[in-house]
């Protein structure tokens, strides 16, 4: 098994995605996140390391808020199971964000336009738990 962390990056009504470079679901929107590490001292610590691999965002370990934790057994494609804790963020404006590792783009998306069919791996569950933690957007839709 391996753990990973996901992040939630919230603007006002906006979400941060990255558009993944390699399989699975290449070219799908995702979540920022990755894999922890040996190194990591915790997994605070490897939200802060995949933010700014990934997006160029840099941020405090005390600025994340854990979410939930993502951990059926088919979450992920991949022959070893993943398991998945979320963290949330949020900011009143966003720094210039640019993509890095992992991500062929980065994305800033109206949580009001998302849909489960442009998301990859179970990120859109992840989105919907974080909406419906902070009503973040009044008139976003989780059966979309």
């Amino acid at each position: 098994m391996r753990l990973t962390v996901d992040i939630i990056v919230l603007c006002k009504n906006k979400i941060v995605l990255i558009r993944r470079k390699k399989p699975p679901f290449m070219d799908c929107l995702v979540l920022p996140g990755g894999h922890v590490e040996d190194s990591d001292a915790n997994l605070a610590a490897a939200c802060c390391r995949e933010l700014a691999e990934e997006i160029g965002l840099e941020v405090a370990p005390d600025q994340l808020r854990l979410l939930t934790v993502r951990d059926a057994k088919d979450r992920d494609p991949r022959p070893e199971r993943r398991v998945s804790i979320v963290f949330m963020v949020r900011f009143t404006e966003l720094p210039s964000l640019i993509a890095g590792s992992d991500a062929l783009e980065v994305e800033v998306v109206d949580l009001d336009s998302i849909s489960q069919v442009i998301i990859g791996f179970d990120h859109y569950q992840a989105i919907m738990a974080a909406v419906m933690s902070e009503n973040v957007s009044s008139s976003f839709d989780p059966k979309n």
